[in-house]
């Protein structure tokens, strides 16, 4: 036999959500509606998950298309105001934020090496290998006076500078937010309209290394982006196409100025690779 759903009385009536009377199907406040007696049958609750389901996902397309291909286009369409037809910035960058974490912080990829810093010094000290092999043989001391071996030890270094370095990059978006509100002076916009540029721009950043970790993968010991020029260079070119659409500079004043931004998160990466790896030794000699 089949229930019928109670009908719904004055009190049912309100906004389920925000409980101000309706004035029609949806509340003009929040865009609530009342569940009715169609939500409540089977039929009804599968249309609406998959409703849901198709929704996101051509939601997640058209977001990643419009970050990829049409550099800026999300930004002036956030700060228009027409804010569901694409993921929110903060939403999109904490996903792939975490996709790039994920891929940065596994053990293979091996990016951020100690032993790299070590032969990089020999190679480039004035007096050859006296510097190198002075760090390399205090490292050895420390190695030994925790009963292990230098390998083990570079190998516990390493994967604190990854993890910390990965984990520092959330701060990316925000130093790159101020470097933005420093390049556009001039244009008075609020720090929260550079901030939402800046997720869009970061989000590509690390969408674009993920895309390139294969690459990664097998391109063996490297202080990590700072040895891929190839990415920044890309990201020149991005900024050098999304400044005109949500800044209005154009022509040579937008190359400029996308040259002096990809030049201040290149700074903020070295300043961040130096800090995480004495961070990884302090670590690595306190804790172990």
């Amino acid at each position: 036999m089949t229930t019928t759903p109670p009908a719904q009385s004055e009190e049912q009536r309100n906004c389920p959500e925000c409980l101000i009377p309706l004035t029609g199907t949806y509340c003009h406040q929040c865009g609530a509606r009342p569940l009715g007696p169609h939500d409540l049958k089977l039929s009804g609750f599968l249309h609406e998950g998959l409703h849901e389901l198709t929704h996101f996902d051509a939601k997640i397309f058209s977001t990643l298309r419009a970050l990829i291909f049409k550099p800026g286009l999300l930004t002036t369409e956030y700060l228009a105001g027409r804010k569901r037809r694409y993921i929110l910035p903060l939403r999109l960058f904490l996903v792939i934020f975490t996709i790039s974490f994920f891929l940065d912080t596994r053990p293979v990829i091996g990016h951020f090496d100690v032993r790299y810093i070590v032969s990089r010094i020999q190679e480039r000290s004035i007096q050859p290998g006296i510097k190198g092999e002075s760090f390399q043989k205090k490292l050895q001391d420390r190695a030994e006076s925790r009963h292990l071996t230098t390998d083990a030890l570079f190998d516990r270094i390493n994967e604190h500078w990854q993890h910390d370095l990965s984990f520092f990059q959330l701060s990316y978006v925000f130093f790159f937010a101020l470097w933005l509100a420093l390049v556009f002076y001039n244009k008075r916009r609020y720090l929260v309209e550079h901030l939402i540029f800046s997720l869009h721009t970061i989000s590509f950043f690390f969408a674009l290394g993920v895309l390139l970790w294969p690459y990664r993968l097998f391109s063996g010991p490297r202080l990590g982006w700072i040895a891929s020029p190839f990415l920044f260079i890309i990201l020149g070119l991005y900024l050098w196409k999304a400044i005109p659409r949500v800044y209005g500079a154009s022509g040579w004043n937008a190359l400029v100025k996308s040259l002096i931004l990809v030049a201040g998160l290149i700074l903020t990466r070295i300043i961040f690779i130096v800090l995480t790896m004495v961070l990884a030794l302090i670590q690595t000699f306190w804790k172990h």
